[in-house]
C-alpha cells in the first residue's frame, strides 16, 4: 500500500533519513530555536555536568550547548544517517572526546545507573513507542536530584497540522505529560509555558526512592 505524503513526512519527523531527512532537520531548527534557547537557558549548564540529549537529530542543539562547556555530553538518537550528520557537525567536540553521540533507543538507553545530572529531549515525546519505559530508563540513568526537561509543542497546535493526523504522532497536553511523568517516579515535577498555547516544558527531579 502507498504512503500519503503526509504519513511519509510524518515518518521523517520521527526517523529522519536521507537528503529529505536532513531538509527537515534543517527547517525545524530554524523553526525552533526558541524552544532550543528555552531549553538550554533551563538546563542552567555548569562545568561539571553530564548531560544527554535525546534524539539529537543533525546536532544543532548539541552544539549550541558544548559552547558553554559541560563536562560531558553525550546524544542518542534512532536514525543512523543523523548519527552520521551530527558527527559531522560536532567532529572536534567528539574528537576531543568531550561529546559522545550513539545510535540507541530512549526506552534501553546504553549507559549504567546514575550517570548524568541532566537530560533533555525536545519533540520527540510524540514518537515514544512506551512511555512508562521510556520515562523508567531516563530515571535510571539519572543521578538522585538529576534534572529532566521534556520540550514539546501542545497538542492543539499539533492536530492543526496535516501531517500529524495519524497514528505516528501521540500528542499530550502539558497537564498530561506532568501527570504521566509524575506517575513514572518523578518529583518537583513542573509545567512551563514557553509560547502560550504553543509549546511547553516539563521540567522533572529524580528524588529517587527506590
Amino acid at each position: 500500500m502507498r504512503m500519503s505524503l503526509s504519513t511519509y513526512i510524518a515518518h521523517q519527523f520521527a526517523h529522519p533519513t536521507g537528503m529529505i531527512g536532513q531538509i527537515i532537520m534543517t527547517v525545524s531548527n530554524r523553526q525552533n530555536r526558541k524552544l532550543y534557547n528555552k531549553t538550554i537557558d533551563l538546563l542552567n549548564v555548569t562545568k561539571n555536568d553530564t548531560i544527554l540529549d535525546i534524539g539529537f537529530g543533525n546536532g544543532f542543539m548539541l552544539r549550541q550547548i558544548a559552547e558553554l562547556k559541560p563536562e560531558k555530553l553525550f546524544g542518542v538518537d534512532i536514525s543512523e544517517d543523523m548519527l552520521h550528520v551530527a558527527q559531522r557537525k560536532n567532529a572536534l567536540q567528539i574528537k576531543s572526546r568531550k561529546m559522545e553521540l550513539l545510535l540507541a533507543n530512549a526506552e534501553n538507553l546504553p549507559f549504567k545507573n546514575d550517570f548524568f545530572d541532566k537530560i533533555y529531549t525536545v519533540n520527540t515525546v510524540y514518537f515514544w513507542n512506551d512511555f512508562e519505559k521510556t520515562v523508567a530508563e531516563i530515571r535510571r540513568v539519572l543521578k538522585h536530584n538529576g534534572v529532566f526537561l521534556n520540550t514539546f509543542y501542545e497538542r492543539a497546535v499539533l492536530e492543526r497540522l496535516h501531517h500529524s493526523s495519524n497514528d505516528i504522532y501521540r500528542k499530550f497536553t502539558t497537564k498530561e505529560l506532568k501527570n504521566r511523568t509524575e506517575q513514572g517516579g518523578f518529583s518537583e515535577v513542573k509545567m512551563l509555558e514557553i509560547e502560550k498555547g504553543i509549546f511547553s516544558c516539563i521540567f522533572a527531579k529524580n528524588n529517587k526512592i527506590w
